[in-house]
């Protein structure tokens, strides 16, 4: 009698477990990435076109793919020191970079401002500082920046953040380049202007 009680309890359970495997669930929230311009990264220079695109896309998952795995942002020495005090600089590897980066798109959405008007980046390439023509596994390639984000007390349409940028690209055996190290200088002192560092240590 036991024996089938338990063949019709399995198939019964089988039945009630099998419903919650095989619900329809709901879709994922899509990537704003997924209209965001993306050029496969065979040259140094084409990660950062890659960069401008998706921060201004707010892809969190486009921003980081500029990134390699050991990523780490450098501050300018004169912004650590004057706001040691207030924010955190050091051990800036790729999971705080992500991190940082989402508290950044999240506070721009919720300025609630019109959709071209939360982000803009522009790296403006130095005459007196070329890109390598022909690098191999590794090149460092120099930017100035003015970075705008909806939401910041640092950057925003009045003040965008400014400074200059050296990238410490590397290649991976598949030719595809990638951002190791972000390198930030000052171009003028604040309150005037603001480093995208400042930018980010503000809500890190």
């Amino acid at each position: 009698m036991s024996k089938f009680i338990l063949v019709l309890f399995i198939p019964a359970l089988t039945a009630v477990v099998s419903c919650s495997f095989f619900e329809p669930r709901d879709p994922a929230d899509p990537d704003p990435g997924e209209e965001i311009p993306w050029q496969q990264p065979y040259s140094p220079s084409t990660v950062v076109v890659n960069l401008e695109n998706s921060m201004e896309g707010r892809s969190i998952a486009m921003t980081m793919a500029c990134c390699d795995s050991s990523y780490m942002f450098i501050a300018d020495g004169a912004d650590t020191t004057e706001f040691a005090a207030s924010w955190n600089f050091s051990d800036w590897d790729y999971g705080v970079e992500q991190n940082t980066m989402m508290n950044i798109f999240n506070a721009a959405q919720a300025s609630l401002l019109p959709e071209d008007s939360l982000i803009s980046v522009t790296m403006i390439t130095v005459s007196s500082l070329p890109d390598p023509v022909a690098p191999a596994d590794s090149a460092d390639i120099y930017r100035d920046y003015e970075i705008i984000a909806a939401g910041s007390d640092y950057c925003g349409w009045d003040q965008p953040a400014k400074g200059r940028v050296m990238f410490r690209m590397v290649e991976d055996t598949y030719g595809l380049w990638s951002m190791k190290r972000w390198y930030d200088y000052r171009s003028s002192t604040p309150p005037d202007f603001y480093t995208w560092g400042v930018v980010k240590a503000a809500v890190r």
